[in-house]
């Protein structure tokens, strides 16, 4: 006979708590007022709008993983912004 419990448990996705402006900012060691004219620009981390109030809120695994995606080994390595510029 199946365990129901062991079963709901593998069955149920597992959720981390998402975090708010000022979290994300202190987790990439910026100031909230950067992240938030980041977001503006577009080049920020992913993030999520919740409600009416449209409250902002990011997951910790993107915005890790949005700072991992900017890991450079040279300051000569092209990023995003400079081959967009280098396009227009």
């Amino acid at each position: 006979m199946p365990d129901n419990d062991n079963d709901s448990a593998r069955a149920a996705p597992e959720f981390t708590p998402l975090i708010d402006t000022a979290k994300a900012a202190e987790l990439l060691g910026l100031a909230r007022s950067t992240l938030e004219k980041m977001r503006v620009r577009g080049d920020g981390p992913p993030y999520i709008q919740l409600g009416r109030a449209c409250a902002v809120r990011y997951s910790p695994a993107a915005v890790t993983a949005w700072a991992a995606a900017r890991t450079r080994r040279s300051t000569s390595e092209v990023t995003v912004a400079a081959a967009r510029e280098e396009a227009a």
